[in-house]
């Protein structure tokens, strides 16, 4: 095999998390990079990047260790990415073979005239709003007025939260105290205080906001589901494709048996942890410090599902135009074009 140029993850969370990380705005540096692929018949290594979320990185739990890779490379590296200036060095500069990312930021990319592609949506939706027990559940009229804190501010869970908002008659900017927040841990530090009403947050964090505040005596629950408000707005199924992987143009060309194998290893891990494997979620459960009881309630709600990009093509855009409809930059202004789904 030739060496080709290759080109090509957070939240959840913490989405998310999550699920959601920020628009590229600069360009990147360049990173150093070990060769991927050699002369030989086997490629060198296979190096995956995830976010430290673990919506995004539950995925990728059992990565390298289902066999699908074992006739590609004798060496699977996973890493992760904290800041989107990581991802974006490591998708762009020939630092990572594969990467898990909220599907906004590889179009974006693509937009730019970076060659990444979408291989699979993965992650299908895993937001919820967290408020008094007592609240009236899925009634959008009685957030007016109230103080809402959204996690990842100008990210995906934030312009999910504001289309919903528009599609059920609410006006972000004046129907409600907007609190924007950096992360799933000031939200929930806010909660516990008593500084805000609801909060906006995704898995895992809604489980460990809900856990936190029973210990400290408030009573609270998941008084929206936006999985379910979202096939309410749009007529949709009560999921949507938030974040799935990215990989070079060049490889995803040239190496299509790369992608093959990729997504059949990361199916592997994903059926196993949606069937409660012990192993894979005993991984998940060590790698994010979380109890294991903690995984097994966590995992369904992140509606892990490996769908081939060009599969969940229709579904993708709809998804883009309509969160575009509060901020298109986010994902470049414009829908990608189909060669941007990886077959």
């Amino acid at each position: 095999m030739k060496r080709p140029s290759l080109a090509l993850c957070v939240i959840l969370t913490a989405i998310m998390t999550v699920s959601c990380a920020a628009s590229p705005t600069s360009e990147p540096e360049p990173v150093d990079t070990s060769p991927a692929i050699t002369n030989n018949e086997k490629v060198d290594q296979i190096r995956a990047l995830v976010p430290t979320t673990m919506a995004f990185g539950a995925p990728m739990a059992g990565f390298g260790e289902e066999g699908a890779l074992t006739d590609l490379t004798d060496s699977v590296t996973v890493d992760t990415w904290d800041s989107v200036e990581k991802l974006k060095n490591a998708l762009t500069h020939d630092g990572v073979e594969v990467a898990a990312t909220p599907v906004n930021l590889p179009a974006n990319l693509y937009n730019k005239g970076i060659d990444v592609r979408l291989v699979a949506a993965v992650v299908w939706g895993m937001f919820y709003i967290i408020g008094p027990a007592d609240a009236p559940v899925g009634d959008w009229d009685s957030l007016r007025g109230k103080r809402i804190a959204v996690t990842h501010a100008g990210n995906m869970p934030d312009h999910m939260f504001s289309y919903l908002l528009k599609e059920n008659g609410l006006n972000k900017e004046s129907d409600i105290e907007y609190v924007p927040s950096e992360s799933g841990q000031l939200v929930m530090s806010m909660l516990m205080k008593g500084e805000i009403d609801y909060a906006v947050v995704p898995e895992h964090f809604a489980t460990i906001a809900l856990k936190k505040t029973k210990e400290k005596g408030l009573n609270l629950a998941r008084i929206f589901n936006l999985q379910d408000e979202w096939a309410k707005a749009t007529g949709n199924e009560p999921r949507f494709p938030m974040a799935g992987l990215a990989m070079p143009g060049k490889l995803v060309d040239e190496y299509p048996e790369i992608v093959d194998a990729i997504l059949s290893e990361v199916s592997a891990s994903v059926d196993k942890a949606n069937a409660g494997d012990t192993e894979i979620l005993e991984r998940v459960a060590t790698q994010y410090q979380l109890p294991i009881e903690m995984v097994k309630d966590v995992i369904p709600r992140l509606q892990l599902d490996v769908v081939p990009a060009s599969q969940a093509k229709a579904e993708i855009e709809d998804l883009l135009s309509r969160i575009g409809e509060i901020n298109p930059s986010i994902y470049g202004g414009k829908l990608p074009d189909k060669e941007f789904y990886a077959r």
